[in-house]
């Protein structure tokens, strides 16, 4: 039997599972099997390992067993595991992409995300084209690299449910993406406020995405939709604040977390 903990960060859910002290072997059917709603249930399996470089390794994986390079909400979640076990209000984590720097403010947590990638090769496309207008079913996206790849199209009203599950999907698997994609759709409220509605690569909906809050910030301060450096981003789940000062500069992502529940597998 595996212990894990079920975390959320603005709705965004997670099964933790510990294994710096024991070897796991968990493979991608598993994860699947155990991330699917009819089982324990979750948008990303997270596996805690040792690191050298940092205070822990985190392996991320969608709910459809495949990798993962970031994860801006499963990150909050684990530094405050992290800060819990140390009694520290600064922890550094290590994923596929990076090494992350989290510190603690009141409640919140604060994750230095990095600097974004706007360079197709980076992102990944399958060809060399203008990275911030690709048109796709009808929707004009832009997309960068922060850890994950974000194909971000900001709207004048919100989608319906069948245009949202119709055009999702067909996003995250257009062959202009030879790693899949995650979906955002962006309506601008005011120049503090976006409401998005994401299709994740390899999970489908969930109420919130912290690299995708980051990439909506990130693309409306780039193409000048908002003169603000510090945005609030609105998911169904909850909100996440996101602050970036231009090119060369990272991307600051803050926001809560929650412990739903433990138990075993």
């Amino acid at each position: 039997m595996i212990p894990y903990v079920k975390m959320s960060g603005a709705g965004n859910d997670f099964i933790i599972v510990d294994g710096r002290n024991t070897s796991l072997n968990i493979t991608a059917e598993k994860i699947a099997e155990v991330s699917s709603r009819k089982n324990i249930g979750c948008d990303q399996f997270i596996i805690l390992k040792n690191s050298s470089q940092a205070d822990c390794l985190m392996e991320i994986y969608n709910s459809d067993g495949s990798i993962s390079g970031a994860c801006g909400n499963a990150t909050r979640c684990v530094a405050s595991i992290l800060m819990s076990e140390k009694n520290h209000r600064e922890v550094k984590i290590k994923t596929i992409s990076g090494i992350l720097k989290c510190w603690k403010s009141g409640d919140l947590i604060s994750v230095d995300m990095g600097i974004p990638n706007f360079e197709w090769k980076k992102i990944p496309l399958s060809d060399d084209v203008d990275t911030q207008k690709i048109s796709i079913h009808g929707f004009d996206f832009a997309c960068v690299n922060i850890g994950n790849p974000h194909a971000v199209t900001f709207i004048s009203r919100p989608l319906t449910d069948e245009e949202f599950f119709e055009v999702g999907p067909k996003v995250e698997n257009s062959s202009i993406f030879p790693q899949r994609t995650n979906v955002e759709f962006a309506q601008l409220i005011s120049d503090h406020l976006i409401e998005v509605r994401v299709w994740e690569r390899g999970a489908g909906e969930t109420l919130a995405c912290g690299s995708g809050a980051c990439a909506v910030a990130i693309l409306a301060i780039k193409h000048n939709f908002t003169k603000q450096h510090k945005i609030t981003t609105r998911f169904k789940g909850g909100d996440l604040t996101i602050e970036w000062n231009g090119n060369g500069t990272a991307v600051i992502m803050t926001g809560g977390y929650q412990t739903l529940n433990k138990g075993e597998f």
